[in-house]
């Protein structure tokens, strides 16, 4: 007998909905599932130019600007998806480097999201801020 598949969890739909855009490269679509007052946040030093807290859609609009710039990724892998009470938790593998640096990153990343009625509301992201400071700096 065939199990059947287990009811998506929301905020973990959400949280899927938000990285197949990204992959697609759709910042249509990422801006539609963000709360116009998002607190986006990249946690590591302010050297990186993307790391920092970014308050509201416009500042968001401007972080994915700045990425644009200087970020030139060669692999983005979701690892898993956790649903939580307040939102989702998702471990990615992203390897990399910035423009006109030689020095690659190959990093792991816990991004947690808080959401709220399908909207993102606050996005953090955790990684090995050493690595991409020393990848920044070469």
């Amino acid at each position: 007998m065939v199990e059947p598949m287990p009811q998506e969890r929301p905020n973990c739909a959400v949280a899927k909905k938000l990285y197949e855009a990204f992959l697609a490269g759709d910042l249509q679509s990422i801006y539609g599932l963000l709360d116009p007052e998002i607190e986006w946040e990249i946690v590591g030093p302010k050297e990186v130019p993307h790391f920092g807290l970014f308050r509201g859609l416009e500042e968001v609009k401007r972080f994915f600007s700045i990425i644009g710039r200087i970020n030139r990724i060669e692999s983005f892998e979701v690892l898993s998806y956790t649903e939580t009470e307040r939102g989702a938790y998702v471990e990615c593998r992203e390897r990399g480097h910035f423009d006109g640096h030689p020095k690659h990153f190959d990093m792991r990343s816990c991004q947690i999201m808080d959401i709220v009625n399908g909207r993102i509301v606050r996005f953090r992201i955790y990684q090995d801020t050493a690595q991409m400071v020393d990848a920044w700096r070469s």
